[in-house]
């Protein structure tokens, strides 16, 4: 039996919503264990499908990073302009991430994601659908 890997959310609109569901299909293989999203309507869908506790819902991604490594992946969906820093973030605690296209509307911030996810030896794979 293979472990289960745990994840976070940050971002849990369309696509958010849409991967973790993936996730839930996939029975034992996934966990959802918490989610950072700003519109309290899609925070608590996510927090109910997947059984999160409350206080492991918040409504920005900052205090949930701040908690340090919670969970083996880190799934980011937040708007396209937003990736960079929860991105950082996240690499900086070691979580392996699956980022939503594109990595950043600016080139510059593609490479220093890239350059730090070298350095840290973390992978981000990079959703296109």
């Amino acid at each position: 039996m293979s472990k289960t890997l745990t994840a976070i959310l940050i971002g849990a609109g369309n696509r958010g919503t849409k991967y973790t569901n993936i996730m839930e299909q996939l029975g034992d293989k996934y966990k959802v264990v918490a989610v950072a999203e700003p519109i309290d309507s899609r925070r608590n869908y996510i927090r109910e499908k997947h059984g999160i506790p409350e206080e492991m819902c918040f409504t920005d991604w900052k205090p949930l990073l701040a908690l340090g490594k919670i969970a083996d992946i880190a799934v980011i969906c937040t708007m396209d302009q937003l990736h960079f820093e929860p991105a950082m973030e996240a690499v900086s605690h070691k979580y392996d991430i699956l980022l939503e296209k594109p990595v950043s509307p600016d080139p510059a911030e593609c490479l220093q994601i890239a350059r730090f996810a070298a350095e840290q030896g973390v992978k981000i794979l990079v959703c296109h659908v």
